[in-house]
């Protein structure tokens, strides 16, 4: 039977989106099996997969050079890390002529069944030959297919070596699929790939990240205190933020949808740093305790409480990947109690009330479409986050984000958004200057989805600012009803 691959490791095997793999196996209308296809099918469509410049080799070495292997093993447990990735290269290699025979030797068999049948219609002497032959020919052919290689079994190889590296977890029933490297937690790994899993602490206490494993194998990573009972470990249950995967993985777990509300939370937390972006702007981070991390979406806004009971709303702009470490982009704005004591300094190392999450202006994040984000001055916030969670979905086709007048160079901000432009193949960054006229604004719009038959726009900026545009995309012509809007004060 054929290799079945998940859209998920076929795209990592061929070097593209998700997004990007899905949009071409429905241009060339190739049929899949149940959403999965064959390795066949995968070289089909990208046939000129570089196979030798291996990403997953690349992967080892990063994830060699971060472990710190402890001083008080002395008896050679661990191999060095030069010998182990000569090994790891010389079992890609192994690999590579194991399956190469075994594709010529599948097709070699058929072939000799045939000829073998057709001698038995002959008579005696006739039948001798050709099995004589037809025996010659198998020896023959065994011996080339020792020495030879094809594209599927390289292909095959490389499948095998990201196993090594890195294990696939599907969970169930939402069949949601993603990648865990080194001994990263299943539960960070998930929150990495941009999944809504159901957590509350993420350290073990709490037991909200309960999940139960259907298939494959799974170590633990640290003890816990909350205490799973007898029957629910003879079941199978882990907590998902306690135990990494040493072998690719079903899991069940608890998922929040897109349109499914978040409970609300109070947490306290810390003002870790405040770091200006400009005359009129600052990134506001806070952390949150060990012990209780944030549940949110991406585009989602918090009311945060200060010590002296001055609150505001603001827009969260990190990713739900980490809801420990938030991000808040703050406006200065003379008279208001939250941002004078922000740009005068007074809040740092300030504890603060956070309470949430709320809105509505959430990523569509099971459609492929390509993503057009529009950001204007504390706009920025909520589509940082949704960008970021498109990116760890990476199921869009394309993502182009518009920002009039950038961030601030040098900035933590600017870098990211460069870094993105630079080492994601479908992202473009696009910075017009920052007192661009709505018309101008309109005609990157037109021009960016001139080409597209569908999209989907995330667009967010002041009030003032939002309502002109959207008034003069009207009067324009423009469809604006598949626009995502928000407001951002």
């Amino acid at each position: 039977m054929a290799k079945l691959l998940s859209v998920s490791r076929a795209a990592r095997l061929a070097g593209v989106s998700r997004g990007e793999l899905q949009k071409r196996i429905r241009e060339e209308k190739v049929e899949t099996f149940e959403g999965e296809l064959t390795v066949e099918l995968l070289l089909q469509l990208y046939p000129h997969i570089d196979l030798d410049a291996d990403p997953m080799l690349e992967k080892v070495r990063a994830i060699r050079s971060e472990a710190k292997p402890k001083s008080h093993y002395s008896d050679g447990w661990m191999p060095d890390p030069e010998i182990l990735m000569k090994r790891l290269k010389e079992f890609q290699h192994v690999l590579v002529q194991t399956k190469s025979a075994l594709n010529a030797s599948d097709a070699l068999l058929q072939e000799t069944l045939t000829e073998l049948q057709t001698a038995l219609q002959r008579d005696d002497e006739a039948m001798r030959e050709a099995v004589l032959a037809a025996t010659s020919h198998l020896t023959r052919a065994m011996q080339r297919a020792e020495r030879a290689e094809d594209a599927s079994a390289a292909l095959f190889a490389k499948d095998m070596l990201l196993k090594i590296v890195s294990a696939s977890v599907r969970l169930l029933p939402s069949g949601h699929e993603f990648f865990l490297e080194g001994s990263e937690s299943i539960l960070d790994a998930g929150l990495r790939a941009g999944l809504y899993i159901d957590y509350g602490c993420s350290s073990g206490n709490c037991g909200a990240c309960k999940c139960r494993v259907v298939s494959g194998a799974v170590r633990k990573l640290r003890n816990h205190d909350y205490v799973l009972s007898a029957k629910e470990q003879e079941q199978g249950y882990i907590l998902a933020c306690s135990n990494t995967a040493i072998s690719d993985l079903v899991v069940e777990a608890s998922e929040a949808g897109v349109e499914e509300e978040l409970p609300q939370q109070t947490i306290r937390a810390v003002v870790k740093k405040i770091e200006p972006l400009d005359d009129e702007l600052a990134l506001l981070q806070v952390q949150t305790p060990r012990t209780q991390s944030l549940r949110f979406k991406a585009g989602q806004q918090l009311k945060l409480t200060m010590e002296n009971g001055a609150t505001i709303n603001l827009c969260i702009a990190s990713c739900p990947c980490d809801g420990r470490n938030l991000q808040f982009i703050v406006a200065r704005r003379e008279g208001e109690p939250f941002s004078d004591a922000l740009f005068s300094g007074k809040l740092q190392r300030q504890t603060l009330l956070l309470e949430g999450p709320s809105g509505g202006f959430l990523l569509q994040e099971e459609s492929s479409l390509p993503a057009i984000f529009l950001a204007a001055g504390t706009g920025f916030a909520p589509i940082k986050s949704l960008v970021e969670q498109a990116i760890a979905i990476d199921n869009a086709e394309g993502l182009h984000l518009i920002q009039p007048g950038g961030n601030p160079k040098g900035s933590h901000l600017d870098n990211l958004c460069r870094s993105w432009n630079d080492s994601l193949d479908n992202f473009l960054y696009t910075a017009p200057p920052r007192d661009s006229t709505y018309d101008e604004l309109l005609d990157l719009l037109a021009e960016a989805t001139a080409a597209l038959d569908q999209y989907i726009a995330y667009i967010a900026g002041p009030t003032e600012w939002l309502d002109r545009l959207l008034h003069k995309a009207q009067q324009r012509g423009m469809d604006i009803h598949a626009w995502h809007v928000q407001a951002v004060d």
